[in-house]
Order: C-alpha cells, then sequence, then structure tokens
C-alpha cells in the first residue's frame, strides 16, 4: 500500500493480465487454423475428415475469446468505479463524520459518541472498556427512542483522565418488561486521512479507521452537536 497526500493506495495489474491472456489465446488460436488449414488441404478426398470437431473446437475458441474480452471490459469499468470511490472518499478529508461503530476515539480528552434507541428504554447504559477489555466507565444515558449524540470527558469512574486512544463502546438498555433493547452505537469525528485497505476505503479518525461503508453522515467541522453528557 501507498500513501500519497493522506491517500493509501493498493495497486494492482488486472488490467495487463487480460491483455496477456488475450495474446496467449490469439496465439493459440493462429496455431489451430494454421493446423486446421493444413489437414484441410491434405485430407484424402475419399476419405474426408469428419467437420463437426473441427466445428466444435472453432465455437469453443469463440467462446473463450469473448469471454476474456468481457473480463477486460469489466476490469475497466471496476477501475472507473475505483477511481469514482477514490474521489469520493477524498471529499471527506477534515470534514465531521458520522459513522456505526463499536469504538471511540478519545482525543484531547473528549469523544463524541452517538448511539440509536430502536425504543423507548426503561434504563439505558453506556459502558466503555479500554483496549484490555476493562471497564473504564458507566453512565446512565438518554432512554428516548431516537438518536443521540453525548460528549465522554474521558474520565475513567474514579474521575481519573484516560489517555488519548480508542476504546470500545456499547449501550446496554432495557425496557419497562426487563427485554434488552436494540441499540446501534457509532461516532462523530474529523477525518485526518483516506486510505484504501483490502480493496475498500477506510476514514482515519485519529487513531481509528473506519470503513467508508459505515458512514452514515458528514458535516462541516464547524457544524454544531445536539447533545453533550459527561
Amino acid at each position: 500500500m501507498t500513501t500519497v497526500n493522506g491517500v493509501g493506495t493498493n495497486t494492482g495489474t488486472s488490467s495487463n493480465g487480460g491483455t496477456s491472456a488475450l495474446s496467449s489465446f490469439s496465439k493459440n488460436f493462429d496455431n489451430f487454423l494454421t493446423l486446421l488449414t493444413k489437414q484441410l488441404q491434405y485430407q484424402d478426398p475419399m476419405s474426408p475428415l469428419d467437420t463437426n470437431q473441427f466445428t466444435q473446437q472453432l465455437v469453443q475458441f469463440t467462446s473463450v475469446e469473448q469471454q476474456i474480452e468481457t473480463n477486460q471490459k469489466l476490469d475497466s469499468l471496476l477501475g472507473v468505479q475505483s477511481d469514482n470511490q477514490a474521489m469520493a472518499a477524498l471529499s471527506f478529508l477534515n470534514n465531521v463524520i458520522e459513522a456505526q461503530s463499536d469504538q471511540a476515539v478519545l482525543q484531547n480528552g473528549s469523544a463524541d459518541i452517538t448511539y440509536d434507541l430502536s425504543s423507548d428504554a426503561q434504563t439505558a447504559t453506556l459502558v466503555i472498556k479500554d483496549a484490555d477489555g476493562q471497564t473504564v466507565r458507566t453512565m446512565p444515558v438518554d432512554t428516548t427512542k431516537g438518536s443521540h449524540e453525548l460528549i465522554w470527558d474521558g474520565k475513567s469512574q474514579n474521575g481519573t483522565q484516560l489517555d488519548d486512544g480508542v476504546y470500545d463502546i456499547s449501550v446496554q438498555a432495557v425496557d419497562d418488561k426487563n427485554v434488552q433493547l436494540a441499540v446501534t452505537t457509532g461516532l462523530r469525528g474529523k477525518v485526518d486521512a483516506v486510505q484504501r485497505i483490502d480493496g475498500e476505503f477506510h476514514l482515519s479518525v485519529g487513531d481509528l479507521d473506519v470503513p467508508l461503508s459505515k458512514v452514515g453522515s458528514v458535516r462541516s467541522p464547524t457544524a454544531g452537536s445536539s447533545d453533550s453528557q459527561t
């Protein structure tokens, strides 16, 4: 993977492979036609060759050639699609995204966390864990159905300021019948870089890589926040 102006890319050679395959096929097809011509030229007039086999081979060669050409066109279309995705990913640079994630980034002593409740809850608790899986903070959060945003001040349960970095997040919510509710968590943060990993573009928010497919919205850095909680 290479990085240019904050954009990481992986290079490939699929189009060259298709060209090589077509070139090799053309040579084999030319050899086949030469052999066919010679066989027809020197065949015994009293016992002519069976043309059915030649016809079947010609059909097979034609089918293979069409398949190779189709693959080349698909490679070309995929290349255009990849370029379009790269340009779209670049537009996220230095903007603030909201993305679905079970992790949040603590930067400069705060983290912007989002969550979405499928219905009203009786109780809802945000649970934050460190890289070792240890719970470092729990706090009650809004129990109303819908989307919410809060700002974590980066402090542990006992009030200690924690180091910046990536933390696991989850919201545990139950209704008035003590039934667990579905909750989707996410983050908001400024995009620092764009890179392509295993064919998919990722946006870097601090130390966290967010797949482009997980991004739900983008806004300018000057846009305000809706809720806050510490």
